[in-house]
C-alpha cells in the first residue's frame, strides 16, 4: 500500500513539475513571438494578431482577419470579390488600406486596394498580423493610407521545417497549402505554394443564376543573408464566375485577377538600405447578359463584354537611419512608376473614352522619433509628393503627422496623433473604367485633416483601451449619382468614430476580447455600429476558438428605391487537437448562425450576400 501511495504521489510531482515546465516553455515562447520585435508603437494605434492567435483562430485566408477589424465593414463586389469598407461609407468609396507582406506594399494601379485581389488570400506562410489605425506612419513610405495591414512572413530560421495543411468543407470546396522553410548556410529562405478550389451558394436574380464559385493559386518565395539583402517573390491567381458582372440579369462569364511581383532589398552598414521592386497586374472579364443590360448605366448597351487589362508599377527607394542621443530620424526617397493598358475592350460599339494611362510619383520624407525620456516620446514625420501624368496634369501634394506617446504609470499609457494627409484620385476614376460610370480626368487630390486618441489601462491580466478619431475631408472625392462619375465635393465631408477595447488574460493559453465601435457621418451608406467577441482556449490539447462579430442594420437607397440591410451576427467556432508532435486535426465552422451581415448586389436590394458564408471545414496539418 505505502508503494503504491508513494507512486501517485510520484506522478502527481511529476505531471505538476512538467506542467509548469510546458508553462514556462509557452512563456519563453510568448516573450520571443516576433511580433515583439517588429510593431511599431509610434506608428498608429495597433492590432496585433499574432501566431498563436491565427492558429487558434484557424485563419486560413486573410478574410478571417479581415471581418473582425474595428471601424471596418467587409463586403462582397458584384464580380464577387472581397472589399473593405470604413463604417458608415458607401460602397463606392475606395478607402486608401495598404497591404503590406514583410517590408513590401501590394500596389495597385487602377484601384485604391488590394483586397478584390488579395483579401481572399491564403495566409499559411504568414507569422503574425499588424494593423495600424488612426493615419499611419510616413515612415512606412509610399503613397499614405488610413489604415496598414501589414503580414510578416514565418522566421525560417525559427521554422527550419515544412509543413502541409489540407482541407475539405462542406461545399465540395479543397485546399492544399505547404510551407517549407529553412537556412542553407548564411542563407535563409521560405517557399510556399497554395491551391484552392472554392464553391459558393448561388443566387438568382431576373431568373439567372448567381456563381462565385472559382479555383485560386498562389505562391511566395524569399531568400535572405543577415543584414545583407532581401529577395521576395510573390504571385496569385483567381479564377471564378462572373457572379452579377456588369449587367442586371447575368447568362454567364469568368473573371480572371492575376498579380505578380519582385522585389529587392540590399542593406549597407550604418542603417542605410536601398530597394527595387516591380509588379504586373491582369484583369480580364467575359461577361454575357440575357437583358443587354451590360453598361446601361451610362447610356450603353450590350449583351456582352471582354475587357482586359494589364497595368505595372515599378519602384526604387532609398532609406537610412539616424540615431544620435535622444533622436532616431528617418529620411527616404523614392519613385514610382505606374502604367496601364487596355488590352481589349468588346461588347459595344462606340470605344471607350482613356485618361491618362501613366504616373510618375516621385516622394521625399522624414521621420523623427525624440525620446524626451524613458516614458515620453515624441514623433514628427513630413512627406513631399510629385505627381505627373502623361496628361500634363501635375500636383504637389504634402503630408504631415505629429504625434505623443506617453506613460503616464505603471499601468496608463497614452497616444495621441494629429496627422495632415491627402487622398490622390486613381486611375480607375481618372482613366479608365468599368462599364459602370464615366472617367473624370479633372479630379483633384481630396485634403484630410485628423486628430485621434487612444487611452490604455493595462495590467498583468487586463487591458482596457478607449479611442477617439475626429476627421474632417476638404475636396472630397465621391460618385455623383447624377453625372455617373466620380466627383470633388465642395462641401466639407466630416467624421468622427469611438471605440472600446477589453482583455482579460486568464493565463497565457486562455483570454478573451470584447470590443464594440460607433462611427458618425453625415449619410450612412454601410453599418457605422458593431461589434466583437473573441475568446482564446486551451485545454490540454485541444485549442478551441470562439468568435462572433456583430454589424448593426442599416436602410439603404441605391436610386431604385429604400431597402434594408438587417443586423448581422456572424458566429466562428474553431476546435485544433494534437494527435501528435507531427499531426493536428482541425474543425471550424464559419458563420453558424447563417446570421452575418450581408451586402446588397443590385439597386433594388432584392440581392443580398454575406461576405462569409456558412461553411464547416476539417483540415488536417502535418509538420516534417
Amino acid at each position: 500500500m505505502k508503494y503504491l501511495l508513494f507512486f501517485i504521489l510520484l506522478t502527481r510531482f511529476l505531471s505538476a513539475e512538467e506542467l509548469q515546465l510546458d508553462n514556462l516553455l509557452k512563456q519563453y515562447e510568448d516573450s520571443e513571438s516576433l511580433y515583439k520585435k517588429t510593431k511599431k508603437e509610434s506608428a498608429g494605434f495597433l492590432l496585433i494578431y499574432s501566431r498563436s492567435d491565427l492558429e487558434k483562430m484557424q485563419a486560413f485566408h486573410l478574410r478571417d482577419v479581415l471581418k473582425t477589424i474595428r471601424l471596418f465593414n467587409m463586403q462582397i463586389n458584384q464580380m464577387g470579390a472581397i472589399g473593405i469598407l470604413k463604417s458608415g461609407s458607401g460602397k463606392a468609396a475606395m478607402p486608401p488600406i495598404k497591404l503590406y507582406i514583410d517590408d513590401f506594399e501590394l500596389s495597385t494601379v487602377l484601384q485604391r486596394n488590394m483586397f478584390d485581389m488579395y483579401g481572399n488570400m491564403d495566409i499559411y506562410f504568414v507569422d503574425h498580423i499588424e494593423i495600424y489605425q488612426g493615419g499611419s506612419s510616413i515612415a512606412f513610405g509610399n503613397e499614405v493610407g488610413s489604415m496598414v495591414i501589414r503580414l510578416y512572413s514565418k522566421d525560417p530560421k525559427r521554422e527550419n521545417s515544412s509543413s502541409a495543411q489540407f482541407s475539405v468543407d462542406n461545399k465540395s470546396g479543397a485546399s492544399l497549402r505547404a510551407v517549407d522553410a529553412g537556412t542553407m548556410g548564411e542563407y535563409n529562405y521560405l517557399f510556399y505554394a497554395n491551391a484552392e478550389k472554392s464553391n459558393y451558394d448561388t443566387y438568382r436574380r431576373n431568373n439567372q443564376e448567381l456563381s462565385r464559385d472559382g479555383n485560386q493559386y498562389q505562391a511566395h518565395f524569399k531568400i535572405a543573408k543577415d543584414d545583407d539583402f532581401v529577395i521576395e517573390v510573390d504571385g496569385i491567381l483567381n479564377k471564378t464566375d462572373i457572379f452579377n458582372g456588369f449587367g442586371s440579369a447575368p447568362t454567364g462569364g469568368r473573371t480572371t485577377r492575376a498579380y505578380g511581383y519582385i522585389s529587392a532589398t540590399k542593406y549597407f552598414p550604418k542603417n542605410l538600405e536601398i530597394s527595387i521592386s516591380a509588379t504586373q497586374e491582369v484583369k480580364e472579364v467575359y461577361n454575357t447578359d440575357a437583358n443587354a443590360s451590360i453598361g446601361s448605366s451610362i447610356g450603353l448597351s450590350s449583351s456582352s463584354l471582354h475587357m482586359n487589362l494589364h497595368s505595372n508599377t515599378y519602384k526604387s527607394s532609398i532609406k537610412k537611419k539616424i540615431i544620435k542621443n535622444n533622436n532616431d530620424l528617418l529620411i527616404g526617397a523614392e519613385v514610382q512608376k505606374k502604367v496601364f493598358s487596355v488590352k481589349s475592350y468588346d461588347g459595344f460599339n462606340q470605344s471607350p473614352t482613356f485618361g491618362p494611362d501613366e504616373l510618375n510619383i516621385f516622394m521625399i520624407y522624414l521621420e523623427d522619433l525624440y525620446n524626451i525620456n524613458k516614458n515620453n516620446l515624441l514623433t514628427f514625420s513630413a512627406k513631399l509628393d510629385r505627381y505627373e501624368n502623361n496628361f500634363n496634369k501635375n500636383s504637389n501634394e504634402y503630408s504631415l503627422r505629429l504625434g505623443y506617446i506617453g506613460l503616464l504609470n505603471d499601468t496608463w499609457k497614452s497616444k495621441i496623433f494629429a496627422v495632415r494627409r491627402y487622398v490622390y484620385p486613381t486611375m480607375v476614376q481618372t482613366s479608365f473604367s468599368p462599364p459602370a460610370y464615366k472617367i473624370n480626368p479633372d479630379l483633384e487630390a481630396a485634403d484630410i485633416d485628423m486628430l485621434g486618441g487612444e487611452l490604455e489601462y493595462k495590467t498583468d491580466k487586463n487591458r482596457l483601451v478607449f479611442g477617439v478619431a475626429y476627421k474632417e475631408t476638404d475636396n472630397a472625392i465621391a460618385m455623383d449619382k447624377v453625372q455617373k462619375m466620380y466627383i470633388n465635393k465642395n462641401s466639407t465631408v466630416y467624421l468622427h468614430r469611438y471605440y472600446l477595447r477589453a482583455e482579460h488574460y486568464f493565463d497565457i493559453d486562455n483570454k478573451i476580447i470584447i470590443e464594440g465601435f460607433k462611427a458618425f457621418v453625415d449619410t450612412y451608406g454601410s453599418p457605422g455600429n458593431g461589434g466583437l467577441l473573441q475568446i482564446f482556449n486551451t485545454i490540454g490539447k485541444f485549442d478551441i476558438y470562439n468568435e462572433l462579430v456583430y454589424r448593426d442594420g442599416i436602410a439603404l437607397d441605391y436610386g431604385m428605391g429604400d431597402f434594408k440591410i438587417d443586423k448581422g451576427y456572424d458566429y466562428t467556432l474553431s476546435i485544433s487537437y494534437e494527435l501528435s508532435k507531427h499531426i493536428k486535426l482541425k474543425a471550424k465552422g464559419e458563420n453558424l448562425l447563417d446570421k452575418a451581415i450581408e451586402t446588397p448586389i443590385d439597386p433594388q436590394g432584392l440581392v443580398q450576400v454575406p461576405a462569409i458564408e456558412r461553411r464547416g471545414i476539417l483540415t488536417m496539418e502535418y509538420t516534417f
